[in-house]
């Protein structure tokens, strides 16, 4: 077993009810292998009431050991149950000579050697040539044949049955970790959305109380209008944050244009906006991502005085002059390209002459299909 495997099936204990039967269910069937090749044993030696007792007892002691295949059975049970089926084994080979006798010796050193220390190849080498040394002793060369035969074949068994197993606790760990990455995005997501409704109205709430703390003296009606609007904004913000929290909150670019629009020219920043906004398009959520992310960094990195809105059919353009060195590395702009990239469209930055400009394009089916070999 490779290091990673031994990770999985250290794991497996705190596993799901479906993983409990499963394990339930492979552990039952092992049993039953085992007391099915009991039951051949003492009818292939039913002539001796002796041996037959005997077979039974070791037989029910490795049933025993095999309720401990995931992990390895005990000493106190192992070593019991190795030691009688091996003395069987010689006691059957001298006075019995049939090949079924290392069928319990088999199944209890393939149970060992399964398991961590010794499930290398070499310790299962050992147990197989262990089970042929009486019958090599006491009977011909065919015989010693049929009882490696049974020796690989009950290695095989328990070596087989523990590799699917493995591969099932491999699914139900990935199915695990696809939940728990699941709930992460989903806590990202929520994360951001928060991040972007709480932040461009705190953002502009902060300047608001600025410009009114600055007018107070000079024009307190002016001053007073400041903090009203303030305080719609945080009524705003408010009913915003408890739709994000319920799920009732949809992102749509309508919608993100006119907040952005409202926390632009609450902030004293002159804005302009041309063209018609791609509505209905197959991108619109990642183009209204695109409108809130531009709108918080314009808020919180930028100084700008004019904001140029650009609307296509297929493009969202937004163009301000507030130029600063914060602008150079936007992680949530990028993040957002990688979106664009993974469905089929390009969102791109660029700082030029003073501005920057935040640009998102959809690629068009047709585009599409030409380039397509």
């Amino acid at each position: 077993m490779t290091p990673e495997s031994h990770e999985v099936w250290s794991t497996a204990d705190a596993g799901s009810p479906a993983l409990e039967r499963m394990r339930r269910y492979t552990t039952w069937v092992m049993v039953a292998i085992v007391a099915g090749y009991v039951c051949l044993i003492t009818m292939a030696q039913s002539r001796s009431a002796f041996v037959l007792v005997v077979s039974l007892a070791v037989g029910a002691l490795v049933c025993w050991q095999c309720l401990f295949w995931e992990k390895g059975a005990r000493p106190a049970v192992a070593v019991p149950a190795l030691i009688t089926s091996y003395a069987l084994l010689w006691l059957i080979a001298a006075t019995h000579r049939n090949p079924v006798e290392a069928v319990a010796f088999s199944l209890s050193a393939a149970l060992v050697t399964s398991v961590p220390p010794w499930d290398r190849w070499s310790w299962s080498a050992v147990a197989v040539a262990l089970a042929v040394l009486p019958v090599t002793v006491f009977e011909d060369a065919r015989a010693a044949e049929g009882v490696a035969l049974v020796g690989v074949a009950a290695i095989a068994t328990v070596r087989g049955n523990r590799f699917w197993f493995g591969l099932y606790l491999e699914i139900d760990q990935a199915r695990h970790d696809t939940a728990e990455l699941a709930v992460m995005r989903e806590r990202y997501r929520f994360a951001a959305d928060l991040h972007d409704i709480q932040g461009q109205a705190l953002h502009v709430s902060r300047l608001k109380l600025q410009l009114a703390d600055t007018l107070l003296d000079r024009d307190r009606e002016l001053a007073r209008n400041h903090i009203r609007e303030v305080e719609q904004l945080v009524a705003e913000t408010i009913a915003e944050t408890r739709r994000l929290a319920y799920g009732e909150r949809a992102v749509t670019l309508a919608g993100e244009l006119a907040n952005s629009e409202s926390l632009v020219l609450a902030a004293g920043i002159e804005l302009e906006v041309r063209g018609h906004a791609p509505i209905g398009h197959r991108l619109e959520e990642l183009f209204a991502l695109v409108v809130r992310e531009t709108t918080t960094n314009l808020l919180r990195h930028a100084h700008a005085e004019h904001v140029l809105v650009d609307l296509g059919p297929d493009f969202v353009r937004i163009v301000n002059d507030g130029v600063t060195d914060k602008t150079q590395a936007l992680s949530g702009l990028a993040r957002l390209g990688a979106r664009f990239t993974a469905v089929g469209g390009t969102l791109e930055t660029q700082c030029e002459d003073g501005t920057f400009t935040t640009a998102a394009r959809a690629e068009s089916i047709h585009e599409t299909s030409e380039s397509a070999p």
